[in-house]
């Protein structure tokens, strides 16, 4: 029995010893002192033609627990005013201080963020600090950052058997971020029609394929359509493979000649400006913008800025309009005639 008495009592012990400890632990990491972050610079005007020098570097302080804890640090950005809603995330490396980005990397980086390419936007940045599940993240103060940025745009061309393959005319294949993915609309009016993919307006270079799935520099034989009508060629470099998929654009809703049923308005692919468009009959109401006569896909929105499953755009009075819509910016006008 004095057995029993003597274990219990030095197990009671020792978790009073443990509890205090644990109360000393949560005492010590519970006074936390915040990280800083600093950039050396913080009014910028990023150009295309210096893409390769260095924009700014960012330095910082990790925060302190008190006791010596592993750290993962994230660079956060986001747009003025949004409370850092959406804010892109950036991993920094552990036990590094510090990072430096190239003008062609943050100006990618800030147009992933929320940029309008070619525009002035004013940014906040964070460091945000996380030392495990159970222990509460750290941000730094803020500090701001106005940065203009550029288009990062580029092109590839599709001459073929569509156009009498002239490269100097043939449909343009967009890569909006220059992340090596392009793409374009073409009508192909017959089945079986034959292109191929020039990287200028000529053909001094181009991509071919030896089994219409994976592209060849400089080599391989004709891609080849293997329907007729409106596709989305799809063009990765990245992967060197290509797609072509059915693709129409159309308007959908009360304000067009079948109603929210369709079948859809069918819009053509204006290559020289880069956006469907159409000049139709409208009546008074509303319309959307939809792909392949299907919900999956569709846009709409207000004031000339579309996103995916946007409201529906009013028209207010019936007439004659035309309309675009520009599927690399997001865009879209409609113009009483």
């Amino acid at each position: 029995m004095k057995n029993i008495f003597k274990f219990l009592f030095v197990s009671f012990i020792a978790s009073l010893l443990f509890s205090c400890e644990k109360d000393e632990d949560r005492a010590v990491i519970g006074n936390v002192t915040e990280g800083l972050l600093r950039s050396d610079k913080t009014d910028l005007t990023l150009a295309q033609e210096n893409a390769d020098q260095t924009a700014v570097t960012f330095s910082w302080d990790d925060p302190s627990y008190g006791p010596k804890l592993a750290l993962s640090n994230q660079l956060e950005i986001a747009l003025e005013g949004t409370d850092f809603q959406n804010a892109k995330a950036v991993d920094l490396a552990a036990g590094s201080s510090s990072i430096s980005y190239t003008v062609q990397d943050f100006n990618a980086l800030l147009l992933n963020a929320g940029a309008t390419a070619g525009e002035t936007a004013k940014f906040e940045l964070r460091l945000k600090s996380s030392a495990g599940a159970s222990i509460p993240e750290t941000y730094s103060p803020v500090i701001k950052m106005t940065v203009k940025t550029y288009a990062l745009i580029s092109y590839l061309y599709v001459p073929g058997a569509y156009q009498q393959w002239n490269p100097a005319t043939a449909n343009t294949l967009v890569s909006a971020t220059s992340n090596g993915i392009y793409v374009t609309y073409i009508n192909f009016t017959e089945a079986g029609s034959e292109f191929k993919i020039t990287v200028e307006r000529n053909w001094d270079n181009s991509y071919g394929t030896n089994d219409n799935v994976n592209l060849i520099y400089n080599g391989g034989g004709n891609m080849k359509a293997a329907n007729a009508g409106p596709q989305k060629l799809s063009v990765n470099l990245n992967t060197k493979k290509f797609t072509l998929i059915p693709y129409s654009m159309g308007l959908v809703g009360d304000a067009t000649a079948n109603g929210w049923n369709g079948p859809d308005t069918r819009m053509s692919w204006d290559d020289a400006n880069l956006s469907w468009s159409i000049t139709t009959s409208l009546a008074a109401g509303n319309f959307k913008f939809r792909v392949n006569n299907d919900w999956s896909e569709n846009y709409g929105g207000s004031n000339g800025s579309a996103s995916s499953g946007g409201d529906n755009i009013a028209v207010a009075e019936a007439g004659t309009y035309k309309i675009t819509f520009d599927p690399f910016k997001l865009s879209y006008t409609v113009t009483k005639q």
